[in-house]
């Protein structure tokens, strides 16, 4: 890994705003290092649900993206997400990254 890390940003967000997100994320390799995207379902906050399906099933489709980067970017990149992407829906949370690297 070329990029020293030190947290993962955990981004829990709509399916619609999946590729602006991503969009911003390329657009700041200075702060952003590796990242994953999964498919999720949200639970938990039913006034959150958007969707009538979603309502019936009791859950939402969201996208949880995972961030690799150094502590020092991450008020910077919220800010960034913040200012053209605000939602409720949108949640994030940082965990502490110990150790990381390539098993080559």
């Amino acid at each position: 890994m070329s990029k020293p890390i030190d947290v993962c940003l955990h981004l829990i967000l709509p399916n619609a705003l999946k590729d602006k997100v991503l969009d911003e994320l390329l657009k700041h390799p200075e702060w952003v290092g590796p990242f994953t995207t999964h498919r999720v379902e949200g639970h938990g906050d039913p006034d959150s649900i958007e969707s009538p399906a979603e309502k019936v099933r009791g859950r939402a489709e969201r996208v949880r993206i995972e961030i690799l980067l150094e502590a020092r970017h991450v008020d910077a990149l919220l800010a960034e997400l913040s200012a053209g992407l605000a939602s409720r829906e949108s949640v994030w949370w940082l965990t502490p990254v110990l150790r990381a690297g390539s098993l080559a």
